[in-house]
Parts: structure tokens; C-alpha cells; sequence
């Protein structure tokens, strides 16, 4: 009887063993998904390599964890990301450029979509004459292109990526009508501290709008909608001048 009761008790605390180690074999863990722009950066996870982004790390036991991202010709980068039970975490990164890079050695591409029949392209101050349909080979940096129809011009400012393709997407200027070519001292209309100047961007915030130009363009952005205008912003002395008409339409909002 002693015998039976003692083989029990083992067979007992076996299980129970048994039972505990399962429970600390069961740690609590998540998941995490980390895209890179450009994509098929190396991927690292506390110091083991894990594959090529976009990728997707599961099982992950809670808590922080240390990635290092790298990819030839771009800037290594080191993130800690916090790993949430039970819950998949998204990680984006966008990588810098090498120097390599950064020294123009290497290039990327333009993609211009929705150019009305007929426009003009500039690209950087001269006209391009090659074809709209295929990617446009530029180098590395930031770049300008001018759309000009007859309902006015449009220029946008953007940049190119190593190895990667820019889209950027041209919409018809605004048919507004009868604009004004006068120009106003700003600081006679919105109070200082509405607008910024950096380089020759100027941004404007405002009665809740947000206004971009550049300095000499007479295309401005409203709230994200290009209206162009027959006078460009400029400065005169040590003021910024902008088109009355757009300093009058943020003044009459704001009322």
C-alpha cells in the first residue's frame, strides 16, 4: 500500500515538473514586420540575420530587440523595437544615402504620371524633349520639374533616390480665372511667426490652411490644390512678398 501511494506521489510531482516546464518552454511573444525604403535591405535581429526586407520575424519573446539594417551604398541604421504579446509590430525605415551616394555616383529614376497631351516638361531648368513613358534616368538628389499647358504652369520639387523610381503624379492646375499679378508685403496681412522661409521655400500656416511656394514661382499649392498665380513671391529688402490675391483669400477665410 506504501509502495503504490509512494509510486503515485513520483508519478505526481513528474507531472507537475513536466507541467512546468511547458509553462516556462510558453514565453510570451509577438511579431514584427520591417519594410526599408529602398526595399532588400539586410535584415539582423539581436545579432542574427533574418533575410532581406520587407520581412516578417514571428515568436519573438516580448520585450525589446535590437535590428541593424544595412544595404551597399546606403547607411547602416540600428533601431530597438518593443515586442508586444500576442500583437505583430510594423516597422518602416527609410534609409540614408552613402556617401557614395551622396557624391552623385549614384542614380535613380523619375516617373511622371498623368502629363496632359500636349504640356511642356522642364526638368531642372531645361526642356525635355525625350519621351514621357518610360522612367527618366536622374541622378541622386533633389530635382524640379515645370509642367506648362495653357491654363498656366506647375512646378513641383522632388527627390530622387538611389536605385529607386519617383512617382510623381501631375494634376491639372486650377482653373481659377482673372488672377491679379500684384504682390503684398505679408507681414501687413498675417501675423508673424503664420510663415517660414527656407531657402527659397516658403510655407505658410494659417486660419487652418497651408500654403507652399518657392521663391520666383508663380505656382503655389492650397491646401495641397495648385493654383498659379500671375505674380510670383519675392522678397524685397529683408520682406516676403506673395500674390495679394492669395494674402486676401487667406485674410477673408479667416474671418
Amino acid at each position: 500500500m506504501a509502495v503504490r501511494f509512494a509510486f503515485a506521489m513520483m508519478l505526481s510531482c513528474a507531472a507537475a515538473l513536466s507541467a512546468s516546464a511547458v509553462a516556462r518552454a510558453e514565453v510570451p511573444s509577438g511579431g514584427v514586420f520591417i519594410t526599408t525604403l529602398p526595399a532588400g535591405a539586410e535584415v539582423w535581429i539581436d545579432g542574427t540575420y533574418v533575410g532581406r526586407s520587407p520581412v516578417f520575424i514571428d515568436a519573438l519573446p516580448r520585450g525589446k530587440h535590437s535590428v541593424t539594417i544595412t544595404k551597399t551604398g546606403w547607411l547602416v541604421q540600428e533601431i530597438e523595437i518593443e515586442i508586444v504579446a500576442g500583437k505583430i509590430v510594423l516597422s518602416s525605415l527609410k534609409l540614408d544615402p552613402g556617401p557614395r551616394a551622396l557624391a552623385g555616383k549614384a542614380s535613380g529614376t523619375l516617373a511622371l504620371r498623368g502629363v496632359p497631351t500636349g504640356a511642356k516638361v522642364e526638368l531642372d531648368g531645361l526642356p525635355w524633349t525625350g519621351a514621357l513613358q518610360q522612367p527618366i534616368p536622374l541622378s541622386s538628389g533633389t530635382h524640379r520639374v515645370t509642367i506648362a499647358t495653357p491654363r498656366g504652369k506647375m512646378t513641383r520639387t522632388f527627390s530622387v533616390l538611389p536605385e529607386m523610381t519617383t512617382e510623381v503624379v501631375v494634376q491639372q492646375i486650377s482653373s481659377d480665372v482673372a488672377r491679379s499679378s500684384v504682390v503684398a508685403p505679408v507681414d501687413e496681412y498675417l501675423p508673424a511667426g503664420s510663415y517660414s522661409i527656407e531657402g527659397k521655400k516658403i510655407v505658410v500656416r494659417y486660419g487652418g490652411h497651408v500654403v507652399v511656394a518657392h521663391l520666383g514661382e508663380a505656382t503655389v499649392r492650397f491646401d495641397g490644390a495648385a493654383i498659379a498665380y500671375d505674380g510670383a513671391p519675392e522678397t524685397i529688402g529683408r520682406k516676403l512678398y506673395l500674390p495679394l490675391e492669395l494674402l486676401e483669400r487667406l485674410v477673408s477665410q479667416d474671418r
